[in-house]
C-alpha cells in the first residue's frame, strides 16, 4: 500500500506546528505517523505535537539538522516507524509526516529518501510550505534556507490568514502563486478546509496542464516579482533525444548548484514515443518518468533559481538543445 509521506517546511515561526497539530486533532488522522527534527537539544516542537496527539506514533530527531547531519537517521526512523507493530484493531499508517526544522532545505533530505531501506516502500512525497501573513514576504529573500523552501514547495499554505482581509489574502496567494507556479497555493480563511487540503492524499500528476499553464506565463509577470527568485521558461529545440536533454540538465545543475530550487519539466524526445516528466527539488532530481496516461501533455521547462535569471542561464549553456525563453 502507498503511504503518502508530506515533508512539512516552512521558515522559523511560519506555522508548521501549529498546522500539524490542527490535523492531528482530528479523528481521521489517526492513520497517521510523525517525525519531528528540531535544531536544539531540547524539543519544544516535538513536546507539543505529542501533547496534542495522543496515539499517534511520534519520532524525535533533534539536536542537527535533518538535511545534513542527521539524514542517516531520518533514514532508519522513518523504517522503523514504517515497519513498527500498530495497536490491534487499528489500521495501517497511511501518511507520514515529516516537520522539519524552519533552517531545513528539503533537497538533501529528498535525496536521503533513496536509501536501499525506503526504496519500494511506496513512498509518495509531497513537500507542504508555510507561508507566514503575518511576514512581510519580501522577508523570504533574506535566507537561502527560506527560498529554498518555498522553492521546492508543491503545496503552500498560508498560515495567519485571519490577519488579512479577503482582498489582501487574495494579493497574498497571487504573489505566492507567482514566485512558485509549480505549487498549489492554499489560501483559505476557513482553517479547517486549509489543514484539510495541505494533507490531502497525493493526486501525482494531474495537474500538470494547470502547472504548465501558470509557469509559462508567470516569468512574463513583473508584478509582484521576487527580487533574488526567477522563474525561468524554456522549450525544447526540434529533434531533440534524451541524451541531448539529459546533458542539459547536469549543466544547470552543474551551473546554478544551490541556487537551484525546481526544475520541472515535460517533454517530448526522439527516442521516446511517451512524453518524458522531469523532477527535481534541488538538484535532486528524480527517475525519468514515461507520461503513457497522459500523451497529450503540454510541453514544457520550467526553472525555479535563486539569484540565476534568463539570461544568465543562457549564456551559462550557450548551444544548448533547450531554448532560454524568459
Amino acid at each position: 500500500m502507498a503511504i503518502d509521506l508530506f515533508l512539512l517546511c516552512g521558515f522559523l515561526g511560519s506555522g508548521k506546528t501549529t498546522l500539524l497539530v490542527d490535523f492531528l486533532r482530528d479523528p481521521a488522522a489517526a492513520d497517521t505517523g510523525v517525525i519531528v527534527n528540531e535544531a536544539g537539544e531540547i524539543g519544544v516542537d516535538g513536546a507539543i505535537v505529542a501533547n496534542e496527539s495522543d496515539g499517534v506514533p511520534m519520532a524525535l530527531l533533534s539536536n542537527g539538522c535533518v538535511c545534513c547531519s542527521l539524514r542517516s537517521d531520518l533514514v532508519h526512523t522513518l523504517a522503523a516507524l514504517l515497519d513498527a507493530p500498530r495497536p490491534s484493531g487499528s489500521d495501517p499508517l497511511r501518511r507520514v509526516v515529516l516537520e522539519c526544522s524552519g533552517l531545513s532545505r528539503p533537497g538533501p533530505i529528498i535525496a536521503s529518501l533513496a536509501d536501499p531501506a525506503l526504496v519500494g516502500r511506496g513512498l509518495r512525497l509531497v513537500v507542504v510550505c508555510t507561508d507566514d501573513c503575518a511576514r512581510d514576504p519580501a522577508a523570504l529573500q533574506e535566507t537561502d534556507e527560506a527560498m529554498a523552501q518555498f522553492g521546492a514547495a508543491q503545496r503552500i499554505v498560508l498560515t495567519k490568514t485571519d490577519l488579512l482581509d479577503e482582498a489582501a489574502l487574495r494579493v497574498r496567494a497571487g504573489q505566492a502563486a507567482r514566485w512558485n507556479p509549480l505549487a498549489d497555493v492554499i489560501a483559505r480563511p476557513d482553517r479547517r478546509r486549509a489543514v484539510a487540503e495541505a494533507f490531502a492524499p497525493f493526486e501525482g500528476g494531474a495537474d500538470l496542464a494547470a502547472q504548465a499553464a501558470r509557469a509559462l506565463a508567470a516569468p512574463r509577470a513583473a508584478a509582484g516579482a521576487h527580487p533574488r527568485i526567477r522563474v525561468i521558461a524554456a522549450r525544447a529545440r526540434a529533434g531533440l533525444d534524451w541524451a541531448a536533454f539529459s546533458e542539459w540538465l547536469d549543466n544547470v545543475a552543474g551551473f546554478c548548484g544551490g541556487r537551484l530550487l525546481r526544475l520541472k519539466a515535460v517533454v517530448r524526445v526522439s527516442d521516446s514515443v511517451e512524453p518524458i516528466l522531469i523532477q527535481s527539488v534541488g538538484t535532486t532530481f528524480s527517475a525519468p518518468q514515461r507520461l503513457t496516461r497522459q500523451p497529450d501533455a503540454p510541453e514544457s521547462i520550467i526553472v525555479i533559481a535563486r539569484d540565476v535569471d534568463a539570461q544568465a542561464l543562457r549564456a551559462a549553456v550557450p548551444d544548448a538543445p533547450v531554448e532560454v525563453l524568459a
